[in-house]
């Protein structure tokens, strides 16, 4: 025999599954909420890691620029004391 639900056990079952559903939701935004904190970090993350990154490259550039007017310099040197008279002559 097959009763039809009762009115009671039909509330029950809707109340556990609008507990689930709110769980859930919490649960997800839960998650969002770590997820946006996390994002922010890496964001801040990234713009450190690009100003180092910039002025790096900047440093690298001055020395390139300073070694190279260091080799010039060395080279006219050689080159004077090259076209110079030995002193024995």
């Amino acid at each position: 025999m097959n009763t039809p639900p009762q009115q009671a056990d039909s509330n029950m079952h809707i109340d556990t599954t609008l507990k689930q559903v709110i769980e859930r939701a919490n649960d997800m935004e839960s998650r969002l909420a770590w997820q946006e904190d996390w994002l922010e970090r890496l964001d801040e993350a990234l713009i450190k890691q690009n100003a180092t990154i910039e002025r790096l490259e900047r440093l690298c550039n001055l020395m390139a620029q300073r070694l190279g007017e260091q080799r010039e310099s060395l080279e006219s040197i050689q080159s004077d004391s090259a076209q110079e008279r030995p002193p024995h002559y």
